[in-house]
């Protein structure tokens, strides 16, 4: 028996690095009979066989989970995003913030392709969520990318990159890994990108520190939240806002210190529209769940 790291899977066949070598294996039977998938990021046991090939026979306990990308034991998430190709998806890029605030994951928002854009337009976005205290990179992958910023950030660290597909994660990643990444195009017709990494992997960046390439995605389900009443805690300017009732939702309710707030342009609109929206699409979804 050893231990060691799911690095890549690819369907049912996992890639598990341990002391040096990487072992080809599959779970057994009994994973499946129990309903537990192992994740890339996952510490494993490995009841070593043959010919570099083994078997996952326990998974140790998780640090965390997530589903998209669906990975484990993550200390950050990279949350990649391009105001223009493709055009920005602010709802899904709120959803996705939220998601990380109820996983309490730290989250570093990469805004690529910059040199596509106005500079108005990048003072915009990234004055909207470095105010409410997210940390924001800008980069353009082609021109002066900060690669010692980058270093910096992920240092001693395992982190993930994350977004919609064509907003130049594997372009990011070519910049930091020694051997390429797919890179794909932007659909002329839909303005969206086209997914060239059709599995996660982890790569190695420097001792301690690791980055995980994941698929993109489109859109995504708010299945990590049940009770809409729980979102509000995950809209990091809310917090500090000491409404008249305790369990103020900042919708309709009297004496709102978020909506006074909003009032007075201390608190974007757009985000706060994009709350409303999360909250109706969370209580729909725990409506119809019975």
């Amino acid at each position: 028996m050893k231990k060691g790291k799911i690095i890549k899977s690819q369907k049912e066949l996992y890639y598990v690095a341990c002391d040096d070598k990487t072992f080809m294996a599959k779970a057994r039977g009994n994973f499946r009979v129990k309903k537990i998938k192992p994740l890339v990021g996952d510490n494993v046991i490995i009841d070593d066989l043959t010919d570099g090939k083994a078997y996952i026979t326990d998974i140790c306990e998780r640090k965390n989970e997530i589903k998209r990308p669906n990975i484990s034991n993550i200390d950050q998430i990279l949350l990649f995003a391009t105001i223009k190709n493709p055009p920005l998806n602010i709802y899904n890029l709120d959803k996705y913030l939220a998601m990380c605030e109820y996983k309490h994951m730290e989250v570093v928002i990469i805004l690529s392709k910059i040199d596509l854009c106005d500079e108005s337009e990048i003072d915009y976005f990234t004055n909207i969520y470095k105010k409410i205290g997210y940390k924001l990179v800008c980069i353009d992958n082609y021109g002066n990318f900060p690669k010692e910023e980058i270093l910096d950030l992920l240092k001693d660290k395992t982190s993930a990159v994350s977004g919609a597909s064509g907003v130049g994660k594997s372009t990011f990643l070519n910049n930091l890994v020694d051997h390429d990444v797919e890179i794909g195009s932007i659909s002329e017709k839909s303005k969206r990108g086209k997914n060239t990494t059709r599995h996660t992997e982890i790569f190695k960046i420097a001792d301690n520190t690791f980055i995980f390439d994941t698929p993109g995605f489109d859109s995504f389900d708010i299945d990590f939240i049940e009770d809409e009443r729980e979102l509000k805690y995950l809209f990091k300017e809310f917090r500090d806002k000491a409404c008249k009732f305790k369990d103020c939702n900042h919708i309709n309710e009297p004496n709102c210190a978020v909506k006074s707030a909003l009032e007075k342009s201390l608190i974007d609109e757009g985000r706060y529209k994009n709350y409303l929206m999360l909250f109706e699409e969370v209580k729909k979804r725990r409506e119809n769940k019975w």
